[in-house]
């Protein structure tokens, strides 16, 4: 379903923008740059075509990312609240408009087969007890040709993460301890094939292939 965003105030956006900065700070301070981590990502789906998919979008980072490329973008994620907030990021960055909002859940994407040419998923699959489903949506939606791009943290960090929700009295959720290797493993089940992986700035990427 299409999510449309509560229209900020001015005021609203500001705020947000400044616990988002001094986020930011935080994690520079430990050694995850956020800017460079998901240049990185998305750097690794080039050449990108669109029309693209962000699935479990959070935050927005990727999202925004691919936006400010230049490409249009549709963002599902399953929470009102996290949408509002990437809505609010965007608008900061000049992109919303660049950007389509959907709520639901990734097991049934609500759109046609063969529709993207790049779907990503980016620091979700530690939130997930399952994903196989969300594999095998993800493919569906994509063109023969079209590439995935799945990507999480590296052990150093979720280091950083544990810390910075700690230092907040909070718990960083790791549903399971699947590694980039599994995934890489599982993925001509679903169609995929690893065209590349790599390993930097506290991230892990895979780009595959839709055959």
């Amino acid at each position: 379903m299409i999510y449309r965003p509560i229209e900020p105030t001015e005021a609203e956006i500001l705020e947000n923008q400044k616990r988002f900065l001094e986020r930011t700070e935080i994690y520079m301070k430990l050694g995850f740059d956020r800017k460079q981590a998901v240049s990185f990502i998305i750097d690794n789906a080039d050449p990108i075509e669109e029309p693209v998919l962000d699935i479990g979008t959070g935050k927005g980072l990727a999202a925004i990312e691919i936006a400010r490329r230049g490409l249009p973008v549709t963002s599902v994620d399953i929470s009102e609240e996290e949408l509002q907030v990437a809505f609010l990021n965007a608008r900061a960055a000049n992109v919303d408009g660049h950007i389509s909002f959907y709520i639901g859940d990734a097991n049934k994407l609500p759109f046609e087969d063969g529709h993207f040419q790049l779907v990503t998923m980016v620091n979700v699959l530690h939130h997930l007890d399952e994903f196989t489903g969300i594999f095998r949506e993800a493919s569906r939606v994509l063109v023969p040709g079209g590439r995935f791009v799945v990507a999480d943290f590296t052990e150093s960090g979720f280091e950083i993460m544990d810390r910075i929700h700690t230092s907040e009295g909070r718990e960083h959720s790791r549903l399971n301890l699947v590694e980039m290797d599994d995934i890489v493993n599982m993925l001509p089940e679903f169609g995929l094939e690893c065209r590349r992986r790599d390993a930097r700035f506290n991230q892990h990427v895979v780009m595959a292939l839709k055959l």
